[in-house]
């Protein structure tokens, strides 16, 4: 079932009385076991921010390997271990043993949800940390999804002015979009992503089996970030992420390498270019003006991916109002997002109150890159797949009148039977 609305009209969703459940389907094979021919080997590609690279090693099945290149990474010092519960006794624990056999282990456990994404947690670990003697040669070392990533990533930058950080995502939002960034940070009240720093890592790790253990809504999650890379950035990747979204519950290994691939290939060359993402790297925003939006005034009852799912095609909508979008392009979005499952609209879209959207709209993060009067959004828009509206100073940023954004949702919205 998708997200059902209760109780009218509000701010967001009340919590749900039981999981909400998206259909995306995912195998859960036994560790250690993949399909004939599938790839076991560790790889290792450089991210580069501007001139600095990051290895990232990642494969299937290769846990053992991958540990050998984290315990290479660890220096003499402390490792303050940042762990998602969730994942702490499936996959955390073997690591936090391993790495206990070199040198002095702290596990800072996590519950990953929103409400939890706020700078009081990141003094909570920081203040942990320094109790139990984590110093200046120490290593955060976070593993989870994009929530841990985010707390680890921010206590990191600010431990000492700075401190080793190592990242071993567990989610495919996090292996695949969130530690392809230098951006680390937390909530504040008036919206999401508010307060943080730009922090690099030393060291990316992912064993892709570990993606096979989460809820499907987590899958819907990674899955729908690369959507937006698809849509925005590299559209020729089209076939090979229908080809993945298809084989995740049959070839789970070549699924998410797949999936990897896209969200590296539309990452390294902008980050290259633009390691801050303040310029065309902004093009990773699409979807997530309303997408953020949507997911915080839900109170995390709806997630990530479906948030940024609903965004991107209220972007769509926009654009094609405003005459850069044309026909072709706005079907490519409905048929690229199609392969989420996502609930029917008038279902997950009908609690949004139009006040409660735009007061959120109005704290995005993305305010002050132009100029703007009361009312104007900076979105990012779509002239084709791939090709970004360019705005004031090359930015590919356009300003939207927020009632042009409540009527593009009121498009979506309008447009049903398309969705599951």
């Amino acid at each position: 079932m998708g997200l059902r609305p209760r109780g009218g009209r509000g701010g967001g969703p009340p919590a749900p009385t039981g999981p909400v459940v998206h259909r995306l389907p995912v195998a859960r094979p036994r560790p250690g076991r993949i399909g004939p021919g599938e790839d076991v080997l560790l790889h290792t590609e450089n991210l580069v921010f501007g001139t600095r690279g990051v290895p990232y090693h990642y494969g299937f099945d290769c846990g053992t390997a991958l540990l050998d290149t984290v315990l290479d990474e660890v220096a003499g010092g402390p490792v303050l271990f940042v762990v998602d519960r969730a994942v702490l006794r499936r996959h955390a624990q073997p690591v936090i043993d391993r790495l206990r056999r070199k040198v002095p282990v702290h596990p800072f456990v996590v519950e990953a949800v929103e409400q939890q994404k706020r700078l009081s947690l990141v003094e909570t670990l920081s203040e942990y940390a320094v109790e139990r003697g984590f110093d200046r040669g120490g290593t955060v070392v976070a593993m989870g999804g994009g929530l841990v990533a985010n707390i680890a990533g921010l206590a990191a930058a600010l431990l000492y002015r700075g401190v080793r950080l190592i990242h071993l995502p567990t989610t495919p939002i996090a292996a695949f979009d969130a530690v392809l960034s230098l951006k680390q940070a937390v909530n504040l009240a008036a919206g999401k992503n508010l307060a943080g720093a730009y922090f690099q890592p030393a060291l990316i790790a992912c064993d892709l089996t570990w993606l096979t253990t989460i809820p499907p809504r987590e899958m819907l999650t990674g899955v729908a970030e690369m959507a937006k890379n698809v849509l925005a950035v590299v559209p020729d990747e089209r076939g090979r992420f229908v080809t993945a979204v298809a084989q995740l519950d049959t070839r789970p290994a070549a699924a998410l390498q797949a999936l990897w691939r896209i969200g590296f290939t539309a990452k390294k060359p902008l980050l290259a270019r633009d390691p801050h993402e303040r310029r065309e790297a902004l093009v990773f925003e699409y979807g997530h003006t309303v997408g953020h939006a949507l997911e915080f005034m839900s109170g995390g009852v709806m997630g990530h991916g479906e948030a940024v799912a609903w965004g991107m095609l209220v972007a769509a909508e926009v654009s094609t109002m405003l005459g850069y979008l044309d026909e072709a392009g706005t079907e490519a979005h409905y048929e690229v997002v199609g392969p989420l499952r996502l609930p029917a609209p008038t279902t997950a879209l009908d609690w949004v109150d139009p006040a409660a959207l735009r007061a959120r709209l109005a704290t995005d993060n993305k305010r002050g890159y132009l100029a703007g009067g009361a009312g104007d959004v900076p979105m990012v828009l779509l002239q084709a797949p791939g090709t970004t509206v360019t705005g004031p100073g090359g930015l590919p940023l356009t300003l939207v009148p927020d009632k042009m954004i409540l009527a593009a949702l009121d498009r979506v919205r309008a447009r049903d039977g398309w969705a599951a």
